[in-house]
């Protein structure tokens, strides 16, 4: 071998030695890499199965989720970090304005149904109301109605199904600290309802959701008076029965096949629709239950 090849191989070597190591925040694809994602915090219990389920799959991906009131993911959403959020409200027009600028979609994927469920203190007769009673609570002065905290996605949609968005029409509502704080005046106010996330409350395998079942009373509702009043479950979700329904969406603003992609690929999946159905939840798609029939 010639000194000059001799030098542009060594050469050629020493450059592959110092190259750039692989950025797993952007360097990924659709299975591996790291990835943020945002999410409304009273959906953490059901989100986690999925995260956990398909890091177990894939072993090169990374997920983190950072769970926020809805108010505050809507902020959030303008930053370059993020590039999938689960939310059950669409991007406004600033946030609009802000992924236009970027040239980017917002396409917005439905992955669940999930629900407004209505609570009373564990000492008050089961209570069925219609919609119209709930407009008429939180309309009227000296009605006791509490949501579970600040910046809930809830009370956005209370306004939206129940006084055509009209978030001034509110007159006897309130915020608790906390979901524990609201089920307290519950017990202590038997006068008083809690709306909060059917999300929080829909999985009886899971303790936590048991006992606050166990402090509280789950209210039948109605969609006009005289029509039949039902519980919120996964089988009035999924039917259309219940009338406080809302969906929780995947909006994906990655612009490519990444990681984040990916995620939403799975969630909305069959592994991942299994996942909601076992949670208590409606899923957006019902996973096939293929049964195998062998003759003896």
């Amino acid at each position: 071998m010639s000194t000059l090849l001799r030098i542009l191989v060594i050469g050629l070597l020493f450059a592959a030695c110092k190259g750039t190591p692989p950025d797993p925040r952007r360097d990924d694809d659709l299975t591996s890499g790291h990835v943020l994602i945002l999410a409304e915090e009273e959906f953490r219990s059901v989100l986690e199965g999925q995260r956990i389920v398909f890091e177990q799959t894939y072993a090169d991906a990374r997920v983190d989720i950072r769970y926020l009131p809805q108010a505050d993911l809507l902020k959030a959403l303008m930053n370059d970090s993020v590039r999938v959020a689960f939310t059950t409200c669409a991007p406004g027009g600033e946030q609009k304005d802000y992924f236009r600028s970027r040239q980017l979609s917002t396409p917005m994927v439905p992955v669940l149904v999930d629900a407004v469920a209505v609570l009373t203190g564990p000492r008050q007769q089961p209570l069925t109301l219609t919609m119209e009673d709930l407009t008429q609570r939180l309309s009227t002065p000296g009605s006791v109605t509490l949501f579970e905290s600040t910046g809930s996605g809830v009370a956005r949609t209370v306004v939206d199904s129940l006084l055509a968005g009209d978030a001034t029409a509110v007159r006897a509502a309130s915020a608790a600290v906390g979901l524990d704080s609201l089920i307290t005046r519950l017990e202590r106010d038997s006068s008083a309802i809690g709306l909060i996330p059917f999300a929080l409350i829909s999985d009886l395998d899971d303790p936590a959701c048991r006992a606050i079942r166990e402090r509280t009373r789950l209210c039948a509702i109605a969609p006009a008076p005289g029509a039949p009043a039902v519980l919120p479950n996964q089988s009035t979700l999924a039917d259309g029965s219940y009338p406080l329904r809302r969906k929780l969406y995947a909006l994906n603003v990655e612009g490519r096949s990444g990681l984040g992609t990916g995620f939403v690929s799975f969630v909305a999946g069959h592994k991942g629709q299994r996942v909601i159905l076992k949670s208590g939840l409606a899923p957006q798609t019902v996973p096939a239950r293929e049964v195998m029939l062998v003759n003896p």
